[in-house]
């Protein structure tokens, strides 16, 4: 089932546009003194999802992609936050924002590679 008219294009505005959504849901839930965790795993798997259906990618290898992905965001995260605060002046908050937007681009980009390259070997 072919959904995307132009694959390359469309990652692009797929993944920078989740990468968005991610800091955008990580400010406004962190300026709440809540923990975004939950809607940012979502997102990310929307985006997983998206981009393995754009590829025609086999379901049960994109569950596997999908989790592999969420762990890795979350440690990712939770570890890149750290270096951030570490290495840069910025408040938790600005940490936050600056690490899942760099994380979801890492994962959306990878994510992508992965679905193409192996893209018309089936």
């Amino acid at each position: 089932m072919k959904i995307f008219s132009n694959p390359n294009r469309t990652a692009h505005v797929i993944i920078h546009g989740f990468a968005i959504a991610h800091a955008v849901l990580a400010a406004a839930i962190t300026s709440q003194q809540s923990d975004p965790g939950i809607y940012l795993t979502i997102l990310t798997i929307s985006m997983i999802v998206l981009l393995a259906l754009m590829n025609d990618y086999p379901l049960d290898v994109t569950t596997a992609l999908t989790l592999i992905s969420c762990f890795a965001g979350f440690f990712l995260g939770t570890v890149g936050a750290k270096w951030v605060l570490f290495l840069l002046p910025v408040t938790d908050m600005s940490a936050q924002i600056i690490t899942t937007t760099l994380v979801t681009e890492l994962l959306g980009w990878i994510t992508y590679f992965i679905v193409r390259r192996t893209k018309g070997k089936e």
